[in-house]
């Protein structure tokens, strides 16, 4: 079985994997989206609106079907049979989308569900070794800023951030924002997306930092690592600004629970109090140094004790 015309982008959430989905759309060449393919993950979660709706990975519905597959009679043992049903499902996908779009890259966008990053790096090393993977990174503390709010409306009523934001209480003056569940939630999943390429680096890395600095030259580095034409550079990093993906200025922040809430860099440190410093530092302060977000570990020291 030919390995596919796939390719791979790997974040944490909330890292600007959308806004890099949508510029590389623009490339001639390339078709970009989101399949969820790997990570053997099945979970009922709520919605902003109140409603719930699964979150689950092609792998996972593929070991519930073989459960009443007759692999056998094709001689095939169970992980034979997984390995060649998700390939070829991987297969169809991009025969699909590039007779539909007249394409010839499809870049597959991934954020790990918590737990995951591992297993989905391995699993795409294994199944599609010739397939480029691009790791996009940004710093863990925006990235835990970010989720945050995306989740004011699904798991934070109740907490003083939700009564500050979303309830809007009068006269109530917010002195943390975070609270010790979230910060750990949001941080692990930030450091398992970053280890999950201790033992094997990704082929390329670009960070939102520096998409935000300079996107031409962060999307070359993307197009030069799977082969595509270069000239399709210019389009691709066009049309895709903040303002004219929302309709809202950068930094604007009069939407909390937009999905698309501010874009900027360092808006963690309108967030942070000493508390959360030291509790996300325990988590991945290694990681963050390693990645060069922060010199040493001492950062935590400037921060403010609540709020201001």
């Amino acid at each position: 079985m030919a390995n596919p015309e796939i390719h791979f982008v790997i974040s944490a959430p909330r890292s600007g994997s959308t806004w890099l989905t949508t510029a590389l759309n623009q490339h001639p060449e390339i078709f970009a989206t989101e399949h969820r393919l790997f990570g053997d993950f099945c979970e009922v979660w709520q919605n902003n609106d109140g409603t719930t709706s699964p979150r689950i990975t092609f792998d996972k519905y593929a070991q519930a079907f073989s459960v009443h597959y007759f692999y056998d009679a094709l001689g095939m043992k169970r992980g034979e049979f997984l390995n060649a049903f998700e390939k070829s499902f991987a297969n169809f996908l991009v025969g699909f989308a590039t007779r539909r779009t007249d394409k010839k890259f499809v870049i597959d966008k991934i954020t790990p569900y918590p737990g995951t990053a591992k297993l989905v790096v391995e699993k795409i090393r294994r199944l599609f070794p010739d397939s480029k993977i691009i790791q996009l990174v940004r710093d863990g503390r925006d990235v835990l800023t970010s989720g945050t709010y995306d989740w004011l409306l699904k798991d934070a009523a109740g907490s003083d951030r939700y009564r500050y934001h979303v309830d809007q209480e009068e006269g109530f003056e917010l002195k943390r924002f975070f609270d010790d569940a979230v910060i750990e939630k949001w941080a692990s999943n930030w450091c398992e997306t970053i280890d999950a390429f201790r033992e094997q680096k990704a082929d390329a890395q670009v960070r939102y930092e520096s998409m935000k600095d300079d996107l031409p030259k962060e999307i070359a580095r993307i197009v030069a690592a799977i082969g595509a034409d270069p000239s399709g550079v210019a389009a691709a990093s066009g049309k895709v600004s903040f303002e004219q993906m929302t309709g809202r200025k950068e930094g604007d922040d009069s939407q909390p629970t937009a999905k698309a809430r501010k874009g900027i860099v360092g808006d963690w440190r309108n967030h942070f109090t000493v508390a959360d410093g030291e509790l996300f530092d325990s988590i991945c302060g290694t990681q963050l140094v390693g990645l060069g977000y922060e010199a040493d570990r001492s950062w935590v020291n400037g921060l403010p004790v609540v709020l201001k």
